[in-house]
């Protein structure tokens, strides 16, 4: 019965981690869109401890039995919890995968920008051109 309580604790918590981490997701959208470069610093490096903490919970899932069905009631609290777990996985890669097409959209515009500012010089017209040739005569 403790080994389901503790399993329960730890789906309970995963589930809480990834709350927490679908949050970010969606607050790092918002700061890509702004272009708030410092917010995003600070909300990577807030996820990173999240991520961290969450990856000792699953260590600890994969030593931990998730199913001890002794009580009825508590088999299908495991089953929800997971069910809930597994849904909030497939939300976040969805928010992440947006993410990765907002940033990789913002570094298109960015390079396309600074292809404005900075001039490109083309040496490949120069090796078609003849060499100078001046008159020593003036």
């Amino acid at each position: 019965m403790e080994q389901q309580n503790t399993s329960l604790f730890l789906l309970s918590s995963l589930n809480l981690f990834l709350d927490t981490l679908i949050e970010s997701a969606k607050e790092k959208q918002r700061l890509v869109i702004v272009g708030d470069c410092s917010g995003l610093e600070q909300i990577i490096r807030k996820e990173e401890k999240t991520l961290q903490d969450l990856q000792a919970i699953q260590e600890r899932l994969g030593a931990e039995p998730l199913l001890l069905p002794d009580e009825p009631d508590s088999g299908e609290t495991l089953d929800k919890l997971k069910q809930e777990a597994a849904q909030k996985v497939r939300q976040l890669q969805v928010l992440n995968e947006q993410n990765q097409e907002l940033i990789s959209k913002s570094l298109e515009i960015v390079r396309y920008e600074l292809g404005l500012f900075i001039p490109q010089d083309d040496y490949s017209k120069t090796s078609k051109t003849p060499p100078i040739a001046f008159d020593q005569k003036a």
